[in-house]
């Protein structure tokens, strides 16, 4: 907002000042030209200054896993079966922030990674193995995970 206004001052000064501009390597530049440079250059110090040059990227407020009831039944399964699971421990998602870009003047972006660690119960009893894990209607590859 600064460099918009001190830019129009400074073109309304140069062309106070300078009306007849200046002669530089062959070239007339006019003296509105030179203010609206000097106060587009000043006041991008002053933008940069009282505004962070840290663009954020979108953040969690909150995560919702899945359903957890006090007292709800835990299946018995025998051979192979769908079965939804019961959330039974979950700890605070944990946020990780990386900052990029800032080179020749340009904003940085501010960029938020997440991760997690829940606990689920599935059925009772031992298993010998999850074939499938579906989230959000997608089958989810288990071997991206630990």
């Amino acid at each position: 907002m600064a460099r918009i206004l001190l830019s129009e001052a400074g073109a309304a000064a140069g062309a106070r000042f300078l009306p007849n501009g200046l002669n530089i390597l062959g070239r007339s530049i006019g003296g509105a030209t030179i203010g609206r440079a000097a106060g587009a250059m000043a006041g991008n110090a002053i933008d940069t200054a009282l505004f962070s040059p840290v663009r954020e990227g979108p953040r969690l407020k909150s995560l919702h896993l899945t359903e957890s009831r006090e007292g709800a039944a835990i299946p018995n399964v025998y051979g192979r079966a769908r079965v939804g699971g019961q959330l039974v421990w979950a700890a605070r998602f944990r946020e990780t922030r990386r900052e990029e870009g800032g080179g020749k003047g340009g904003p940085q972006t501010a960029h938020y990674a997440y991760s997690l660690s829940f606990a689920v119960a599935i059925c009772e009893g031992e298993i010998q193995r999850v074939d499938r894990v579906w989230a959000n209607g997608e089958a989810l590859s288990l071997g991206d995970y630990n």
